[in-house]
């Protein structure tokens, strides 16, 4: 009689896990699935995932949170693009200051590098409009969000400064050049004077002599 007992018993167990195996058979309450289950590991993508396992969809107040997060990398993403831009854009102005004030320089050339400030400082202007506008969504989120975006903020604003000093130092170097380059027209010009001067004064001193 015990041994019978215990093969109905294991027949018991063996239908039980087959019937929730082939789904919708299973003699189990269905409300007691969710708990046991539950979103531990899940997130946005377990959720849709097991969408036909009785979970309850997320609130609707999971979705704006999903949204505002979306909505908030896509603005850090525009301003990481303007920078690499803004970068590209400083390394072409760089490679340019290098035949500037040299005897390689061309009036092309000239005109090139002021176009290409222009375009530089133009896209500085937009990488600030979008910082201070990133800045200020800050301050609309809550202070997990808030958390989450700040480290992206900061590290933006700090390579958008470096990449804009090493700007200012190229603009910098090109005036020094400038400047050097004209100390040293200024130095040939006087020597050039002192000498037609001496001469001028040799030959009158040999003129009276003469006389």
């Amino acid at each position: 009689l015990t041994t019978n007992n215990t093969n109905t018993n294991l027949n018991k167990t063996t239908m039980s896990f087959q019937d929730v195996g082939r789904g919708g058979r299973s003699t189990r309450p269905p409300q007691r699935r969710g708990p046991q289950q539950g979103y531990s590991t899940g997130g946005a993508f377990s959720t849709a995932a097991a969408g036909g396992n009785g979970r309850s969809p997320p609130s609707s107040s999971s979705n704006h949170n999903t949204n505002t997060s979306i909505s908030s990398n896509s603005g850090y993403d525009q301003i990481s693009d303007s920078i690499v831009q803004y970068q590209k854009n400083v390394a072409l102005l760089e490679r340019m200051s290098i035949k500037l004030h040299t005897p390689d320089e061309t009036p092309v050339l000239q005109t090139q590098y002021t176009l290409q400030i222009d375009v530089i400082t133009q896209l500085g202007s937009r990488i600030e409009t979008q910082l201070s506008a990133a800045d200020k969504r800050l301050g609309q989120m809550s202070r997990v969000e808030a958390a989450g975006c700040r480290t992206t903020h900061v590290k933006l604003n700090r390579d958008y400064r470096m990449v804009e000093q090493k700007f200012k130092n190229v603009m910098l170097d090109v005036r020094k050049k400038k400047s050097l380059k004209e100390a040293r027209v200024r130095e040939r010009r006087m020597m050039e004077e002192r000498r037609v001067l001496e001469t001028n004064g040799t030959n009158i001193s040999s003129s009276r002599g003469s006389g």
